[in-house]
């Protein structure tokens, strides 16, 4: 088989796997429901791998595998570290995690490991169809300007640590003024030296390439079981998806930054590089970058298994669990019996509302319907629920009149009595819990 039929091969599986992935997520379908994220985007990387190399020649996992694997390992490494930034900003939870712990941390380095190889592709899918074709600004950053950059990303790193409820979106880009100067300075590949000349194609190119991938993410995470909620201050009324819409404008921001991370981490690759339009780098004194790489590559892991053990503790709000799980307090035989008609996750069973009800006693079908929707509500789980319902909030109709300054003291109380969580109650989560109540769809 040659090169060319593996890539028409690539193409037509990707998106094959991107719409069995969709549908599998409106069925129901194991394991496209429960994981849609990893099905969807490596998919999608798959076929735009495949697309870039049909068409124009160019690929990473058939073309270049080693530069492919080296940005799967930083992709993952780099998303630990923001969430690490996370545990201070709050601004983002999981829930519907795995409940297998060692399912649930390999899933986590999968999941992580298509950030940047989804960017990328998007971007240079961008560069190949020249959109924009190219732009050109009177705006030229000079080089003294680019001298104070270091310390400007130093303040924008250090501002959302102090005050993360104002200054959060700062991490967004903080990193690019840190180290574009390290790039420009060394030789890589640097959005200074194109700044310097005036020449603004990349930068908005990498921001489209953002926008785009972050809708995606957004569309995957919505009507998955497995999803992230956002708990944003400032702006978190209104959403399309889980995301604030003001929040949309992190992800050009977030490409660009991830974009002057991976060069960072290119300077001491003595000239390789993912790009294929990267400037070759000087390849002197080679033994000492392979030592710092290979010591940053531990550095990396390292960090990313600390950053997960923090994770699993603080960031992840809730895990799956079975019908049985969800109702045994309720009743197991009722459980059972839905269990038993195929019905295996609570979203579906209300789906199929009146089919579900006629095996389910009268006594038990409004508190089930109840319970149901409560787990459902942005996959809070049965625990939180079940505290919802101990402080006689037993419907999503009652949770929307509630106000959070008045409930959240209320259900931390009850957990201390009831020790339902292991972890404490985040007021913002309780706040998003009453804003997804009140939402009507997807888009408000």
């Amino acid at each position: 088989m040659t090169l060319r039929s593996v890539s028409k091969l690539m193409v037509v599986s990707g998106l094959a796997m991107v719409i069995l992935t969709f549908w599998g997520t409106i069925h129901f379908v194991f394991p496209f429901y429960a994981h849609a994220y990893p099905f969807a985007w490596y998919g999608l990387i798959v076929f735009l791998d495949g697309l870039l190399w049909w068409h124009w020649g160019e690929g990473l996992i058939v073309a270049r595998p080693r530069e492919f694997v080296t940005l799967l390992f930083w992709s993952a490494v780099f998303w630990f570290f923001f969430e690490i930034w996370n545990l201070r900003l709050q601004n983002w939870y999981y829930a519907g995690v795995p409940s297998h712990e060692l399912w649930s941390h390999v899933e986590a380095y999968l999941d992580y490991a298509t950030v940047l190889p989804g960017l990328f592709l998007v971007y240079r899918l961008l560069c190949r169809m020249k959109i924009p074709r190219q732009v050109k600004g009177r705006l030229a950053i000079k080089n003294r300007a680019g001298r104070a950059f270091p310390l400007m990303g130093a303040v924008m790193l250090a501002l959302p640590l102090i005050w993360p409820d104002y200054f959060f979106p700062l991490v967004w880009g903080g990193l690019v003024f840190f180290l574009e100067p390290m790039c420009a300075k060394w030789g890589g590949r640097s959005l200074l030296k194109d700044a310097e000349s005036g020449e603004w194609t990349t930068v908005v190119r990498l921001l489209l390439a953002g926008i785009l991938c972050g809708g995606y993410w957004e569309l995957c995470n919505y009507w998955s079981l497995e999803k992230w909620v956002y708990t944003v201050p400032l702006f978190s009324e209104g959403k399309l998806f889980e995301m604030p819409y003001l929040g949309f404008l992190g992800f050009p921001p977030f490409c660009v930054e991830c974009f002057v991370m991976i060069n960072a981490v290119y300077l001491l690759r003595d000239g390789r590089h993912w790009d294929p339009e990267a400037p070759e780098s000087p390849k002197g004194t080679r033994r000492r970058h392979k030592i710092i790489y290979l010591v940053m590559l531990v550095l990396g892991l390292l960090l990313s298994e600390w950053s997960y053990g923090k994770l699993k503790v603080r960031t992840v709000d809730s895990r799956s669990e079975s019908i049985q799980q969800i109702l045994e307090d309720i009743s197991p035989m009722e459980a059972s019996s839905l269990r038993q008609k195929g019905w295996r996750y609570p979203r579906e069973i209300l789906q199929n509302w009146n089919e579900a009800k006629k095996v389910i006693s009268q006594p038990f079908r409004h508190r089930i319907r109840q319970r149901l929707e409560l787990v459902t509500l942005v996959n809070m789980g049965s625990i939180n629920a079940r505290l919802l319902e101990n402080a006689g909030i037993c419907s999503v109709q009652n949770l929307r009149k509630q106000k959070p300054d008045e409930l959240f003291p209320r259900l931390v109380r009850m957990n201390q009595t009831l020790r339902l969580r292991q972890t404490p109650l985040l007021k913002r989560r309780i706040l998003g819990w009453i804003g997804a109540a009140k939402r009507q769809s997807a888009f408000f």
